[in-house]
């Protein structure tokens, strides 16, 4: 008995705490499983990847985690150890899940981890020149602005053109709730928290998107949000501070001296008697005396905004539960008066594992956004246009310092000064989602999965115009109003089937069911005459208009996956999905949408396994069937509508029935490769053609029909081009420098219409069978005649029109000074010939840097904006500068590019206003600092970092104008809200 529990003390006695940290190239690994072999014995990580277990000198600890390659490590006589955990490429395909099913390793898909690096309320933002294939602008410099995305090409042209949009695995609708401004444009992104995103994939190929069916045609962007892990609960905290200012580009304004200069010049020139001197006394703003102000508009309409965040989330939990609490807070004062963005968000995260077969998940978020948008550029007092067009001469501000109510020296009698704060433009939306998912595991190989979800968002606008200003001077002051509300109901159901097979064949599938509705309904309503500083509708003289709507769809599919590879050398997967909608005629309600790829993983073959060049190498290739439906919800139906007529309710027809409208589809080829050299250059490359067939058009019809046109599928399109991203390991080691680079082109042609009749879209472009979607469609600038000095355009008319009057020769090509005699031509389109980006990452102990820099080569913009603010003085706005310095004809025999000061014509559309859209611009710099975990563990915190980031330094660029990164994807721009240069503070604290 004796030697018994001296035995049992011995033993006791051996056992120790042994303690240690599992980290991932230098980055602790928080949630790794340490457990003692042969037993039940063990525990996780915490946040920091640090462990704590009893053991004795025999024990062997072995180290799991999802992804990476196990370790066993005996203990021995060591009490402290570092483990470094290694991803498993072949475990890693296992586990990696993209949308509904593991990943297709025929497909590249990028995906984006960071999105806080620009300071934006809009994740899309953060986006821009990181992913190849993926062409993303701002549409305005308005904080709180939706982002244009286009992956891959437009592939449509009266259907949208957005991606479909999935977060956390839940299908967004992002058709629009009202229309009031361009701001009620729907954004599922923008009701985000960036710093609740955990990571981006963007889908664009077939392999990808084809589960997506009937809504994947403009590709797919799936955004994941964090969870809670294992580990101690750990708290943190984030701020940004920043101010910005405008980035005024080449759009600067004439001066006073030189305004008066070009218009007095002009005046002489069109009156063709005396000199410019004569003439000043007759220039807007100069006074009798000849005396004139000299302001610069741009600093009464741009001001330094200022942006501040705030978020705070709780993280933890164990083997059982994990749960992430967060909430945010983002306050932007946009550089344009007139505009700001608030939005206070809250998001919670809770997992529950029951026990080895069932577990649950809760998401929820909330978001609340309040928004003051700038005037449009078309209105009198917007700050945009009087920017540009009120002239230097005019002084804004009474003797006493106000704000004059009225310039009545000035061409626009409008004073944005005066007017801006009384005429706000409102939006307020309140957006709430709630996602529930259930997992079941039969057996190891046989699981269900069942995500329901509901998404209710509530959106308010409302436009108020003072009768104190001037844009409200006719109606007394008028206010509108729009209140519109979106319920989404998701429920989609699948089963999964995973097993291998002798450890070669590995066979996974998927088979489901989805099922989805919106509906929104709202009213508006808009009258005039309100008494002064009184906004609510019932304080309207004349109440004017009100109306409601109530709309929605239905979307019901069935879908399946079937995934096989041997060996993890050969893959191959098929995809199929059957979509119904309630938006199509009732011929073609079901679609049918489709995918098969397959790849090569050619350096796990015998031959390639132990070279020390191509480390990884793959090849791979895809083609599938998606499908567009974003377009009305009734436009396949005939319909009718009611109006009052001799006091009395009548009905009228509005819409032709077309039983036979189907969906838009896009047939998706590609092909690619996947090279890793030396285990620190990774070059990807695809080859991808996309055939857009089924295209819906309004089809012109006979006067007979009392309709102009119908909707029709009549279209073709296609897509094509090459996509190239290099990451690259520069220096490893205690430094370290990396680098990502990726380039992407793209052609867009036109290859079917009705009948193969061109389309005019608006005034300035085309769509024609052969060319590009919206090529521009313009009279070609000849410049000034050399004898007159007059406007003129090349005619192209293929005729010899020697001795005809208004006809002269300039470089071997007739031109003319007649506008109507000159033939419009093909010129170029909106769409660049190259996009792409390029990051560098720098780190040392516990310093970041980083810079990221984003290009686009070739694409025209149309400058509408210079019709005015270029017009030769034959308006009597102000100008550009650059009018001014510019060569321009002055006598008889000159050959410039510029008509002469005063002369009529240059202002209308043609080539003189279209300007090359390529751009190279220093999208942000970083610079950061975390504080060494040996000053914290004192003060009981975990993690502290600072920084400070510049945004938009510099953008190389001959466009005339603030910033061709802001220009509508048409290509179109008049008078742009442009992007700003943003300096930014942050702190992060981790608890």
């Amino acid at each position: 008995m004796v030697l018994t529990i001296g035995f049992v003390v011995s033993a006791l006695a051996q056992e120790r705490t042994v303690t240690g940290q599992v980290s991932e190239a230098g980055e602790p690994l928080p949630g790794v499983t340490v457990v003692v072999k042969g037993t039940s014995k063990g525990t996780i990580t915490d946040f920091d990847g640090k462990f704590s277990i009893m053991a004795d000198e025999q024990t062997v600890l072995v180290f799991s985690f999802v992804g990476y390659a196990t370790q066993e490590i005996k203990v021995g006589s060591q009490s402290k150890f570092s483990v470094s955990l290694e991803q498993d490429a072949e475990q890693l395909e296992e586990v990696t899940v993209v949308g509904y099913a593991k990943k297709d390793m025929a497909t590249n898909t990028p995906e984006i981890e960071n999105v806080t690096d620009i300071v934006t309320p809009n994740i899309a933002n953060s986006l821009q020149g990181k992913a190849a294939g993926v062409n993303i602008n701002a549409s305005s410099g308005q904080p709180g602005s939706k982002s244009n995305i286009v992956i891959r090409g437009v592939g449509s042209v009266n259907a949208s053109s957005d991606p479909l949009y999935v977060i956390d695995g839940v299908i967004q609708t992002s058709s629009d709730i009202i229309s009031a401004n361009q701001q009620g444009e729907r954004d599922p992104l923008a009701n985000l928290n960036p710093e609740d995103i955990k990571d981006v994939k963007i889908l664009k190929d077939a392999a990808a998107t084809a589960l997506y069916g009937a809504r994947a045609a403009n590709g797919v962007i799936l955004v994941t949000t964090k969870g809670g892990a294992s580990g101690k609960t750990q708290i943190t905290f984030s701020t940004k501070q920043g101010v910005s200012s405008v980035y005024e580009g080449n759009s600067k304004r004439m001066n006073a001296d030189q305004y008066v200069e070009a218009q007095s010049k002009g005046l002489a020139n069109y009156y063709g008697t005396g000199t410019p001197a004569d003439y000043v006394q007759y220039v807007s703003g100069v006074k009798e005396d000849g005396s004139y102000a000299n302001t610069d508009w741009g600093d009464h309409s741009f001001r330094q905004g200022r942006t501040s965040s705030y978020e705070i989330s709780m993280r933890g939990g164990d083997e059982k539960t994990k749960f992430l609490v967060s909430g945010g807070y983002y306050d932007q004062e946009g550089i344009l008066v007139g505009s700001d963005f608030q939005r206070y968000s809250a998001r919670f995260n809770v997992d529950h594992k029951f026990n080895d077969k069932l577990d649950i998940q809760f998401i929820g978020n909330a978001s609340y956004i309040d928004q003051l948008d700038a005037s449009d550029g078309n209105l009198f007092s917007s700050p945009l246009l009087g920017t540009y067009m009120s002239v230097p001469t005019v002084n804004p501000f009474n003797p006493d310092g106000t704000p004059r109510a009225w310039l009545d020296d000035n061409p626009i009698n409008a004073n944005f000064i005066h007017d801006v704060d009384k005429n706000p433009r409102r939006t307020k939306s309140t957006t709430g989602q709630l996602i529930g998912k259930l997992n079941y595991r039969f057996n190891d190989w046989l699981a269900f999965r069942q995500t329901n979800a509901v998404n209710v968002e509530d959106v308010k606008f409302g436009y108020y115009t003072s009768a104190l200003s001037y844009d409200g001077r006719s109606t007394g002051g008028s206010k509108s109003n729009s209140w519109g509300v979106s319920t989404t109901l998701t429920n989609t159901s699948l089963l999964t089937f995973d097993k291998t097979i002798n450890d070669v064949h590995n066979i996974s599938a998927i088979g489901g069911f989805e099922y989805q509705s919106n509906k929104v309904n709202g009213i508006n309503a808009y009258g005039e005459g309100f008494p002064t500083g009184l906004q609510n509708l019932d304080n309207a003289a004349k109440p004017v208009s009100v109306g409601g709507y109530e709309t929605e769809y239905r979307f019901m599919s069935f879908l399946g996956q079937a995934q096989y590879n041997y060996d993890g050398k050969y893959y191959a997967t098929a995809s199929y999905r059957r979509d119904g909608s309630s938006k199509f005629a009732a011929n073609n309600k079901w679609g049918d949408f489709y995918s098969a790829s397959a790849s090569w993983y050619i350096s796990r073959e015998d031959f390639l396994k132990d070279n020390t060049i191509l480390t990884d190498a793959k090849v791979r290739s895809s083609y599938g069937v998606t499908g567009n439906a974003e377009i009305g919800n009734f436009e396949a139906r005939g319909l009718y509508a009611y109006s009052s007529y001799n006091n009395a309710s009548a009905a009228y027809y509005t819409q032709l029935s077309n039983p036979d409208l189907t969906w838009e589809k896009r047939k998706k080829f590609n092909v690619g490769a996947d090279l890793t050299f030396i285990d620190r250059i990774t070059l990807n490359v695809d080859y991808y053609i996309e055939d857009s067939e089924d295209l819906l058009l309004n089809q012109q019809l006979s006067g007979t029909t009392g309709f102009e046109s119908a909707r029709r599928n009549i279209g073709a399109m296609r897509n094509s081009g090459w996509e190239f991203q290099l990451n690259t390991e520069n220096i490893r080691g205690e430094f370290t420098w990396t680098t990502n680079f990726n380039i992407s082109l793209n052609k867009n042609e036109i290859t079917r219409l009705d009948n193969d009749q061109d389309i005019l879209i608006g005034s300035t472009q085309i769509a024609r069978v052969g060319s590009s979607m919206r090529t521009f469609f313009l009279r070609e600038w000849a410049g000034a005649d050399p004898t007159t000095g007059a406007a003129s355009w090349y005619v192209n008319d293929g005729e010899d029109h020697t001795g005809k009057a208004g006809y002269f020769q300039k470089d071997g090509r007739w031109a003319t000074t007649s506008y109507s005699a000159a033939q419009r031509v093909e010129s170029g389109n909106p769409y660049p010939k190259a996009i792409g980006g390029m990051t560098n990452n720098f780190a040392y102990k516990g310093f970041d840097f980083s810079f990221f820099l984003t290009y686009s080569v070739g694409g025209k913009i149309y400058n509408s904006t210079r019709r005015y603010t270029d017009s030769d003085a034959w308006y009597p706005y102000n100008m550009l500068e650059s009018a001014y310095t510019a060569d321009r004809w002055e006598k008889e025999g000159d050959i410039s590019d510029n008509p002469a000061w005063g002369l009529n014509g240059g202002q209308q559309n043609s080539t003189r206003f279209l300007e090359d859209g390529s751009y190279l611009a220093l999208r942000n710099v970083t610079l950061g600092y975390t504080l060494p975990k040996s000053l914290l563990s004192k003060a009981k915190v975990s993690n502290v970092r600072i920084y400070a980031s510049a945004q938009n330094l510099f953008i190389l660029s001959d466009y005339k104008g603030f910033t061709p990164t802001t220009v509508d994807p048409t290509g179109i721009n008049f008078f742009e809200y442009p992007e700003g240069k943003v300096f930014t503070g942050g702190l992060t604290v981790s608890f």
